[in-house]
């Protein structure tokens, strides 16, 4: 590391301002990767890179001055948080720009900002748009239509990553030196691989007779009870697993890569969408009937990673998901780092707040059930806020971009393989050009069932990740390196 300083200069309106651009600060510059001082002095200036964020009124005396290397002018957020708020996009050099009065000019020239960059990213970042509309779809979820990227048709597009991109390329223009490296090795991105385990390969007697304990919570409760009893009847035995864990424990180790798997650990079914498995139910694996327990630790053990996956209520509930994270630490023996929430469940007001008081280090669950993309507008690790409490969460968000349920489900787009090998091109490349991390849900059970072509889509983006060289990690490695990577850069004053 060299000794290069970026020094923001920040002159707010009040300590909520100053809070707000702070935070939205640290998030472009951890991903650009100087060191960097956030300062609330904005005469004191330095021989360090020097970039003063100011309101837009004072942005000609500050150009004037030339005391600065650039200047981030910002607007006033009021407009962005009104129900009916009127937000426009342009794209200025190919990238898309969102604002709601004063019309983008550029990105970056002269020194200065040419859009109102701190309220977008703030607008996008603390999923503002979440608090403002409070319509949700049948899983209680915000859902992609609702969303203004959506609406504007660049929820494929990471804009945050190609703002943090031309901020980048410009502070490079008056930096020489090195800064942090990105990724490990070097790598041109990063790609999580990761599977939500919402049913298992087993024939284990336990499953049925939990789903027949609750079938009464299904919608469909006289046609699951006959059909569950059919299966416990017919000659003592259940069904015939159609699937198999070491399936895609194999496929990954062909590649040397590892995934994280979102196992649940619920004792009852309390939503009829529940896992309907217990984290003692047996498996074949390699041949051998064991419980789902002892397999977690034995892929764990081989550099796989076990996150919690939450159920269907735990997503505003500590106290369940405080039972269910103990569970599963106490019956697993695994090191439970991560969350991703069942049916990506999310209320923007009480999930993160109920998984950082419950010791979480990462969160993965920010995607949606209809569309894959960029929920948030971006594709890099970044730290949640608190809008209701004015303050940064103590944990990292892992946001989701592609889910095999969008591509297939009938809730999704139902597509066939080769369209949706289509799609995953479209997001691996905006990824890789900004560098920035992609990450991928494939859901075990929906192999060799009724949607064969799942299989031959994982198959492709194992390729795909391997031959461009991305560096493929678990969620656990992403949060601990993008953490460590933060410490290192950031000083506050």
């Amino acid at each position: 590391m060299n000794n290069i300083m970026i020094t923001v200069d920040i002159e707010p309106a009040d300590t909520i301002v100053y809070n707000r651009i702070r935070y939205v600060m640290a998030q472009l510059l951890v991903a650009v990767g100087f060191p960097f001082i956030i300062l609330r002095e904005p005469d004191k200036v330095d021989d360090n890179f020097t970039i003063a964020c100011i309101p837009e009124d004072l942005s000609e005396s500050y150009l004037s001055r030339q005391e600065f290397d650039l200047i981030i002018p910002y607007g006033d957020y009021a407009p962005w948080t009104a129900d009916d708020a009127n937000i426009k996009m342009d794209k200025i050099e190919g990238v898309p720009v969102l604002y709601i009065d004063r019309k983008p000019e550029f990105l970056i020239r002269d020194h200065r900002v040419g859009f109102d960059l701190i309220n977008v990213v703030f607008f996008l970042l603390s999923r503002q748009e979440e608090y403002t509309y409070e319509h949700r779809d049948l899983w209680d979820c915000f859902a992609a239509p609702y969303s203004v990227l959506y609406e504007q048709g660049i929820l494929g597009i990471p804009i945050i990553n190609y703002y943090i991109k031309h901020l980048e390329l410009y502070v490079r223009r008056w930096i020489r030196g090195v800064s942090e490296p990105r990724w490990k090795d070097g790598a041109p991105y990063s790609v999580i691989l990761s599977h939500d385990v919402d049913h298992l390969p087993s024939n284990d007697i336990t499953i049925t007779l939990n789903r027949l304990l609750h079938a009464n919570r299904d919608p469909g409760f006289i046609a699951d009870m006959l059909g569950y009893t059919k299966e416990l009847l017919s000659s003592g035995r259940l069904s015939k697993p159609t699937w198999r864990l070491s399936d895609w424990i194999e496929k990954e180790r062909e590649y040397g890569f590892h995934s994280t798997f979102f196992l649940a650990a619920n004792t009852r079914r309390l939503h009829h969408n529940d896992p309907s498995y217990w984290i003692y139910s047996k498996l074949i694996h390699n041949g051998k009937r064991i419980s789902i327990s002892r397999v977690a630790k034995m892929i764990e053990e081989d550099g796989w990673e076990i996150g919690l996956h939450g159920s269907m209520n735990t997503y505003i509930d500590q106290q369940l998901l405080s039972k269910e994270k103990k569970l599963l630490i106490d019956q697993t023996g695994c090191t439970v780092a991560g969350i991703r929430q069942h049916y990506l469940r999310f209320d923007v007001r009480k999930t993160w707040q109920v998984q950082e008081s419950l010791g979480f280090s990462y969160d993965t669950t920010l995607g949606y059930n209809e569309r894959n993309g960029f929920r948030a507008g971006i594709a890099f690790p970044f730290v949640p806020y608190d809008l209701q409490n004015e303050r940064e969460y103590n944990l990292l968000e892992l946001p989701v971009s592609i889910m095999d349920g969008n591509f297939f489900a009938d809730y999704g787009e139902k597509l066939d393989a080769r369209k949706a090998i289509q799609r995953c091109k479209k997001l691996f490349k905006v990824v890789e050009q900004t560098e920035g991390l992609l990450v991928v849900n494939f859901h075990p059970h929906y192999y060799a069932t009724t949607h064969p072509d799942w299989w031959a889509v994982y198959e492709y983006i194992l390729q795909n990740v391997a031959e461009s060289g991305a560096w493929v990690a678990t969620g656990r490695e992403i949060a601990d390196w993008w953490s460590e990577r933060r410490d290192r850069l950031i000083r506050y004053v």
